[in-house]
C-alpha cells in the first residue's frame, strides 16, 4: 500500500476575528443573487473559506442558504488546525469543517466560495493569483442549463457587519462590486472606503475609478439631502438612482432598499488591471 502525504494548505493564518451575524449582509445578497443556481444544482456545495476562530459564520451561512435552496451543504475551511478541531462539535446535517486553504479541500467544484476578511492581510499584488486559484475551483458555467457557474464572493466588513464591500467573481473572473451598509449608521457613502477589499482599498486615490465613484456617490448623497426628511432609506434610494446616470449599477430598488448598490466590476477595476 502506497502512503500518501497530505499537501500543505495554501495560504497563511488570519487573525480569526469573527462575530455572530457579522456577515448577514453578504449572506442575504448571496441568497438573493445566487439562490437560483443553488436550487438547480443536484448537489449544491458552498464553502465558507477562513471562517475564523469560531464557526458562527458557517452555521449562519447554512441556515440562510437553505431558506432559498434547502439541499445546500456548507463546508467550513480553515488553515489553522485548532480552529477546525474547535468547530467539529458544531457539525450537523449539511455542515462539516475541514483543514485547508486556497486549494479548497472538497472533492467537487463548489457552487459558492465565500471568503470574507481573508485577503485583508495579504499584499495587493497577491490578490489576482488568489482570485485565479479560487475561480478555477468553482463549478463551471453550463449555458445549456442557463447556469453561469459557481460564485466567489470576496470582501471585507467591520467587526459587527454594519459596513461591507465585496467583489463577486465567476469562473471567468470578476463580475461586480457591492457596497452594503446599515443606513442608520452612515454619514456619507465614502465611509465605506475603509472596508474596500484588498484589490481596491489602495486604489482609492485620484485618477482611479473607485475614487471617482466614491466622489460621485458623496455628491449624489449631498444632492439627495432633501429626501432625508422621508428617512435615510429614501435618501439612499434617490442617491443610487442618480448614480445610475453615470455608473453601471446592475441591481434595482429592491436591493437599494436593503442599503446596497452593486456596480459592474469593469467600471471600478484598478487602472492597468484586465477587465473581464
Amino acid at each position: 500500500m502506497t502512503s500518501r502525504v497530505a499537501s500543505r494548505p495554501v495560504g497563511t493564518v488570519t487573525r480569526g476575528t469573527t462575530n455572530p451575524n457579522r456577515l448577514r449582509r453578504m449572506d442575504r445578497w448571496i441568497a438573493a443573487a445566487h439562490g437560483a443556481e443553488l436550487r438547480r444544482a443536484a448537489d449544491p456545495v458552498a464553502v465558507d473559506l477562513g471562517y475564523g476562530a469560531a464557526p458562527w459564520t458557517a452555521v449562519e451561512l447554512l441556515a440562510r442558504l437553505r431558506e432559498k435552496a434547502p439541499r445546500t451543504r456548507v463546508v467550513g475551511v480553515e488553515i489553522e488546525p485548532a480552529r477546525v478541531a474547535a468547530a467539529k462539535p458544531y457539525e450537523r446535517d449539511g455542515l462539516v469543517f475541514r483543514h485547508g486553504g486556497f486549494e479548497i479541500p472538497v472533492p467537487q467544484r463548489p457552487l459558492l466560495v465565500r471568503a470574507a476578511n481573508v485577503l485583508r492581510q495579504y499584499d495587493e499584488a497577491e490578490v489576482a493569483a488568489v482570485w485565479e486559484r479560487l475561480c478555477a475551483r468553482l463549478a463551471p458555467a453550463d449555458p445549456a442549463r442557463g447556469s453561469r457557474g459557481g460564485l466567489l464572493v470576496e470582501g471585507t466588513c467591520d467587526e459587527i457587519g454594519r459596513r461591507h464591500v465585496w467583489v463577486a467573481l465567476g469562473p471567468e473572473g470578476p463580475r461586480t462590486v457591492t457596497f452594503a451598509t446599515r443606513l442608520g449608521s452612515l454619514e456619507r457613502p465614502s465611509d465605506l472606503a475603509e472596508r474596500l477589499p484588498k484589490a481596491l482599498i489602495h486604489r482609492n486615490v485620484p485618477g482611479e475609478p473607485v475614487h471617482s465613484f466614491l466622489r460621485d456617490f458623496d455628491r449624489a448623497w449631498a444632492a439627495a439631502a432633501p429626501y432625508a426628511s422621508y428617512g435615510t432609506r429614501q435618501r439612499w434610494i434617490r442617491t443610487v438612482r442618480d448614480l445610475t446616470a453615470d455608473w453601471p449599477v446592475v441591481d434595482g430598488p429592491s436591493r437599494w432598499r436593503q442599503g446596497e448598490v452593486t456596480v459592474a466590476w469593469g467600471a471600478l477595476a484598478p487602472r492597468g488591471v484586465p477587465q473581464s
